[in-house]
């Protein structure tokens, strides 16, 4: 990769526990090798953070970082980067997020903040361009988002992008998020509660600048070329109608893994309720939106008129956040589902831990484990999407001895609960799964058994996955660790995997934007130059710093697992009745072999880590006691 040396940005380090806020140049060699977004943050989460670090304590380090492309003129180029010690898994954590807030954070020539300490009142960050400071917000303090963003433009001014935590946050809720412009949830992992943690209530940014291109004619060719390939793509043309709604519950019912009450079973009798013809037949649906740039559009514009939810709008719902506070809850009524994501952006809640949890307190129930005393009063009935509100604004705002319990997440409130509750926690690691349940699709959704994250659907995906399971296993492992590089490209260019790597007609398609467009764009971009092939490698040298970033908290092998619901209970009806996980021990070996791993221990080996440029970080893992032979 040769540096051409022109754009790469500035870091901008804030210290909440004395005020200061100093700048200083993007490092050229970690610009080259780690490209931007996700690959900024995952290094230095493992560079900053110490091994026992509290992640709700001062010494936990939060930071933003947009991608490579972000705030260009590419299609989608709107991603961010929310990173930090996670306090709902205890491992690496990070979330990430469209709207218009990192664009404008990265077009004001900031590519990386990494915020420290703790502040002693609640405060929010103002960049405006190269004013920065931070300002009082206790009188925002304890305000749902939407309101909060409101109050900061009002005072701001015109032009401002924020980024904010909600109640949730505030009250340290261990599935809270970072809400990007009111609708655009940075949700998973829990970070909105580090933010909390550190009395930071928002950031908000304003620029007057445009991207700083190396080669902007050469850019905006490259950009139209991408626009008229996806004009043109028949899959990427019936998304822009459907959004992740209209794809999804389709093709997951079709396998029969729609998450339904706890993953008790993948077939939910009112899917036809909550669908997206549901949601144009019922009248809410206003209109289409996306995030900067966005040609898809994903996102829908919704509005309940009658009825006791009547005056909801929402920026949503998409396909997880509709299964999660849906089937998962047995709730078939279209207009409480929008009530709770809107709910859920208020409050600054990821919505799918928080159906995660809420259908584990409604199983427990069910099954006679949990009564209507201990759960504060509540009738936790499957499809009680009055009881299911409730408890997520309890939840919010910690309130009662049970949504108190429940704020801490899935596996921590079954520890609490004992009395076998954990048989019907399901979670990775102590995250909550997509709404895609891992018996309909084995290979596909081993991914939840060894993302960085817990339970994840993101780091590892493919086009056409849904068919792993008919190759070998060797085979099916060495396309899923091919694709998992692929799918990482666009976490650090800052771009849209739905536009980059999924909606597209075939994988050759993906492959084409992916590895042959967005290197000629970050060379337009940056100046730097870069193949395809060394934008795989360096995804793959991500990959496999946040797999040592683990290890060096003492995970191994034995933690890729799955919860007893996939690998114990067959499904019991629909497509893939009878099906159970039992892939998982001999899949891990075949993961290990194939990503350079020690077979037994699922550990890099120094050989690996070395051939990735990633010789200190095997020396820092020998010196922490870690086996990497």
């Amino acid at each position: 990769m040769a540096d051409q040396g022109p754009y790469t940005g500035t870091v901008l380090r804030v210290n909440l526990t004395d005020g200061s806020i100093e700048r200083e140049p993007l490092d050229t060699r970690l610009a080259r090798d780690y490209i931007g977004g996700r690959g900024y943050t995952s290094r230095m989460q493992y560079d900053l953070i110490p091994v026992n670090v509290d992640p709700l304590g001062p010494e936990n380090v939060l930071l933003f970082a947009p991608g490579a492309l972000t705030g260009t003129s590419a299609p989608s180029a709107a991603r961010f980067v929310v990173a930090g010690r996670s306090p709902l898994t205890g491992i690496f954590g990070d979330a990430n997020s469209g709207g218009y807030f990192g664009p404008m954070l990265k077009r004001a020539g900031y590519s990386l903040l990494i915020i420290t300490g703790q502040s002693p009142r609640p405060v929010y960050l103002r960049i405006d361009d190269d004013q920065v400071e931070l300002r009082d917000a206790q009188h925002l303090w304890g305000k749902e988002v939407h309101e909060a963003t409101d109050i900061i433009n009002q005072t701001e001014g015109k032009g401002f992008r924020v980024a904010t935590i909600g109640p949730a946050g505030e009250n340290l809720v261990r599935i809270a998020g970072v809400m990007a412009d009111k609708e655009h949830a940075a949700g998973r992992t829990g970070l909105g509660a580090v933010m909390g943690s550190k009395k930071l209530k928002a950031i908000a940014v304003r620029t007057r600048r445009s991207f700083p291109y190396y080669d902007e004619a050469a850019f905006k060719a490259l950009a139209g070329e991408l626009r008229t390939i996806e004009d043109n793509d028949r899959r990427a043309l019936q998304f822009r109608k459907v959004g992740t709604l209209g794809t999804l519950i389709e093709h997951h019912s079709a396998l029969g893994g729609l998450n339904t009450r706890n993953y008790q079973t993948g077939v939910f009798e009112g899917k036809e309720k909550i669908d997206h013809e549901a949601l144009v037949e019922g009248g809410y649906l206003v209109r289409t939106i996306g995030c900067y740039q966005c040609t898809l559009k994903c996102d829908r514009l919704t509005r309940v008129t009658e009825g006791e939810y009547a005056g909801t709008e929402v920026g949503g719902p998409e396909y997880n956040t509709a299964a999660s506070l849906g089937s998962s809850l047995g709730i078939d009524y279209l207009p409480a589902i929008l009530k709770g994501n809107d709910l859920a952006n208020r409050y600054g809640l990821d919505t799918l831990d928080l159906g995660g949890v809420i259908a584990f307190a409604m199983e427990l129930y069910q099954r006679g484990l949990l009564s209507k005393e201990e759960a504060d009063g509540l009738e936790l009935e499957w499809g009680n999407h009055r009881a299911a509100l409730e408890l997520m604004r309890r939840i919010a705002f910690r309130e009662g001895a049970f949504a108190d319990l429940l704020a801490n997440g899935v596996r921590a409130a079954a520890e609490e609960i004992g009395r076998g509750a954990e048989r019907y926690a399901v979670h990775v690691k102590g995250m909550t799964p997509c709404a895609l349940d891992a018996r309909a699709v084995k290979v596909y959704n081993f991914r939840f058994a060894v993302s960085p994250r817990g339970a994840d659907h993101l780091r590892i995906s493919a086009p056409g996955g849904y068919t792993l399971d008919q190759l070998p296993m060797p085979e099916a492992a060495a396309k899923l660790a091919y694709w998992q590089s692929v799918v990482t490209i666009p976490d650090l260019m800052g771009v849209c995997k739905f536009a980059y790597t999924y909606y597209t007609e075939t994988p050759e398609k993906s492959l084409y934007r992916t590895l042959e467009v967005i290197p000629k764009l970050y060379h337009a971009a940056t100046g730097f130059e870069l193949t395809g092939d060394e934008l795989m490698h360096t995804a793959t040298r991500i990959n496999d710093l946040e797999r040592a970033h683990n290890n060096r908290l003492g995970l191994t092998a034995k933690d890729d697992t799955l919860p007893p619901r996939f690998t114990e209970d067959p499904m019991p009806e629909g497509p893939a009745k009878g099906k159970v996980y039992d892939i998982l021990e001999p899949f891990k070996k075949a993961w290990y072999t194939v990503q350079g791993w020690n077979p037994e221990t699922g550990i890099p080996r120094r050989e690996r880590l070395e051939s990735l440029g990633l010789g200190d970080v095997a020396d820092d893992l020998e010196k922490h006691g870690i086996d990497i032979s």
